[in-house]
């Protein structure tokens, strides 16, 4: 596993932490509402604690299979937001960029594997 590799779990990590410590900030900024507190929960469990699990995992483990899947689902995200972009025909600038952020982070992590 090289430098970017790293890089990308890093800032899987980092978004995660982002999104456990600070959702209200987070959920604004990418444009989602938290309804009530389970809102909250789910919110800080899935842009939280997955996030930092996963980044987590592939810097202590230091494996090129690690990054691969954790790469992979970025890439995943990237792809289904662009079909979203075409069926749901939302086009935004916070879809744009979180196109840009998903597939740069899956990039990195699956070349740097």
């Amino acid at each position: 596993m090289d430098l970017t590799a790293y890089i990308g779990a890093t800032v899987s990590l980092f978004a995660g932490l982002l999104g456990l410590l600070w959702p209200r900030h987070v959920s604004a900024v990418i444009g989602l509402r938290l309804p009530g507190k389970l809102g909250m929960s789910e919110f800080r469990a899935t842009y939280g604690g997955l996030f930092i699990g996963a980044g987590g995992a592939v810097l202590i483990l230091g494996s090129g299979d690690a990054a691969l899947v954790l790469g992979a689902a970025w890439i995943g995200a990237f792809i289904a937001r662009v079909i979203s972009i075409v069926i749901d025909h939302s086009t935004s600038k916070e879809n744009l960029v979180g196109c840009g952020i998903e597939l740069i982070v899956g990039a990195l992590l699956v070349l740097g594997r």
